[in-house]
């Protein structure tokens, strides 16, 4: 994997994993759930996002993270998922980051 950085991530198409709130965020969607993020060490917030379900449950799969689901950005959705990023100080998305080896195919803008 190599770490590319774009100007934006268009997230249609791509897959961000949702998870439940339980109170960490300020902004959810109707069912409680906000997508999982992730914190770098200048304390910046990225919305992880992956190319393909396979991707994301992969990501899954290596974490300790329950009740986790996958779910493709559409147009129904994309909104919502941008206004909780945003909410939570997303300044950008992380595409397919793998926690083994802390590397991501690109990163780019919030889109």
């Amino acid at each position: 994997m190599t770490q590319n950085r774009t100007d934006t991530t268009r997230l249609n198409n791509l897959w961000v994993l949702l998870v439940q709130n339980d109170g960490e965020l300020t902004t959810q969607d109707a069912e409680g759930r906000v997508p999982m993020l992730a914190r770098t060490g200048n304390d910046q917030k990225y919305l992880l996002v992956f190319k393909n379900v396979v991707k994301a449950r992969q990501f899954l799969s290596s974490q300790a993270v329950h009740d986790a689901e996958p779910r493709m950005v559409v147009r129904a959705n994309h909104d919502d998922i941008v206004r909780i990023a945003r909410s939570a100080g997303v300044i950008g998305t992380l595409l397919d980051y793998d926690p083994a080896t802390q590397k991501y195919a690109s990163a780019g803008a919030l889109a």
